[in-house]
């Protein structure tokens, strides 16, 4: 990265692609920003965002393609990176449903099933939290 970042950074991404076990999150991204662009990622809830600023940050492996700031590939963290992700505060012990129903008397738990479902979460039910996109855990919270 260059020693003068106050204009920003150039990042390059060229085929850029994750997965997790079977789930690909990720395929064949192709991306450039130019310093001093400002750009926004939409999407549907568990469509990637959250896992390309990780990417983006170091914080986790691509499985494939290339990802670059001002020239250099980015292969784990920098000193200069600084980001704050989602909070959800889940109980990561406890599966999604586990999570919906803390604190609901024992006749009411099956109510969390039909709300994860109203969610569009309803196949998420026996999910660990951490499988989540940081919106779905949002929706879980």
């Amino acid at each position: 990265m260059s020693q003068d970042t106050q204009g920003g950074v150039r990042l390059e991404i060229r085929g850029l692609s994750k997965s997790y076990g079977q789930r690909q999150v990720l395929r064949e991204a192709d991306l450039v920003i130019e310093p001093g662009e400002f750009v926004a990622i939409v999407g549907r809830s568990g469509c990637g965002k959250s896992t390309l600023l990780r990417l983006v940050a170091g914080l986790e492996p691509a499985s494939a393609g290339q990802l670059k700031l001002d020239g250099q590939s980015v292969d784990g963290l920098n000193n200069d990176t600084r980001i704050m992700f989602q909070d959800a505060r889940l109980l990561p012990w406890k599966r999604v449903a586990d999570n919906v129903a803390l604190g609901l008397p024992k006749e009411q738990r099956a109510l969390a099933a039909e709300v994860l479902a109203q969610v569009g979460l309803g196949e998420r039910l026996v999910d660990w939290p951490a499988k989540l996109s940081g919106g779905q855990r949002q929706r879980v919270a």
